[in-house]
Order: C-alpha cells, then structure tokens, then sequence
C-alpha cells in the first residue's frame, strides 16, 4: 500500500509541477466551470489509471485504480478557482495555480508545459 500512496503522491506532483505557482484565497468558487465530480466520478489523466476527483466542498483528492474495478483514494488538499485559473493548496507542495478549461468530459491543465488532459470517468467505485 505505500508503493500505491507515492505513485499517487508522484501524479500529483507531476500534474501540479506543470503550473505556475501564485496564491489565490478561498474555496470552491461558484465559477467552477464544470470542474466538479458527483459520485463516482473522477477526472482521469489521459493514458493512466489515476487522476482527481473536486468536491462541492472544495477537496481536492487523489485517486487511482487498485483491482477490479476499485479505486484507492486520498483528500490531497482543497482547491479554489477563479474565472479560469484552478488553484490548489496542499501540505506536501504547498499552493499551485494553472489555468484549466472544461469541454464536455473533458478537462485540461495547462501551466509551465504541456497541458495535462483528463477525461471524466463515470460509475466509478471511489473508496472516499
């Protein structure tokens, strides 16, 4: 299980390290622009079996698949936005900011690289 929680560890870092980092106060925004996950949900990175799921409530977590058809998951921080700036704040790599766009199921990062595109899985069993 520590191997699972340091490659979920690892994409998060991943993802996020392709942002520039700046603050921006608060929680979920209402401006949210599709970005939210309902139940059984998950935005997954593109090619990977992990990704993130963002909570009404302004939680950001790290997911991944575990076996047949489960999902591990952990509360990796919260999160704001702002028109189309996402902002996430966590303890592990503090506060990261990119800009994001949602189009259909589709959800892509964009900072100090390549965007980073997800895909947003449904019926998707998430230990919460």
């Amino acid at each position: 299980m520590n191997f699972l929680k340091i490659s979920i560890r690892t994409l998060f870092l991943t993802a996020i390290l392709t942002a520039s980092a700046i603050y921006l106060p608060g929680c979920s925004g209402d401006d949210d622009n599709g970005i939210i996950c309902q139940d059984g949900e998950v935005w997954v990175e593109n090619g990977k079996e992990s990704g993130f799921i963002f909570t009404s409530e302004g939680e950001v977590i790290a997911a991944a698949a575990i076996s047949d058809g489960r999902w591990y998951s952990e509360t990796a921080g919260t999160y704001s936005t702002s028109g189309s700036k996402l902002t996430m704040v966590t303890k592990r790599d503090g506060t990261k900011t990119v800009t994001y766009k949602v189009s259909g199921d589709k959800l892509t990062l964009s900072g100090n690289g390549d965007p980073v595109v997800f895909t947003k899985r449904t019926g998707v069993d998430v230990n919460l």
